[in-house]
């Protein structure tokens, strides 16, 4: 069968044009995206920085491997080969200003000459979240650093 015959079999005309409309779809698809992420960000509330918020963030992100009380010894520091900062260490932690904290929490522990194993978290937490996140890593050390946003 020559491919003029094949191109003429209704069946593969449909699915040539089957192909068609699918490979043209991620491109009408993507100005909806847009503008549902649009959309998305204006309809959602704005987090306000506070204790509070850290607390419920750190208990959600940040206790598996740091622990409930931030001492390093969440259920997840006994099979890491970096054991977790303790975030209860004063002097450790006041060594530390909160720009440093913040870009450890966004970026991760490699881009900040840490541990591999600390995730990045900016994409999942936003600003609000990490700054409120380290309210409370200030509350836990009962230590200050100086503050540069």
């Amino acid at each position: 069968m020559t491919i003029r015959a094949k191109m003429k079999s209704p069946g593969l005309l449909f699915m040539a044009t089957l192909m068609c409309l699918f490979l043209a779809l991620p491109v009408y698809g993507e100005e909806k995206k847009e503008a549902a992420a649009v959309a998305a960000e204006e309809a959602a509330p704005k987090l306000e920085v506070s204790l509070e918020l850290g607390r419920v963030t750190y208990q959600h992100y940040c206790t598996p491997c740091h622990g409930v009380k931030g001492d390093g010894n969440g259920f997840n520091a006994p099979h890491l080969l970096v054991k977790p900062a303790n975030h209860t260490d004063s002097k450790f932690m006041s060594e530390r200003n909160d720009t440093k904290l913040f870009d450890t929490i966004n970026l991760g522990g490699v881009e900040v000459a840490k541990s591999t194993l600390m995730p990045p978290w900016g994409a999942a937490l936003g600003d609000e979240k990490i700054k409120s996140l380290i309210l409370y890593l200030r509350e836990l050390c009962k230590c200050q650093a100086t503050k540069n946003w």
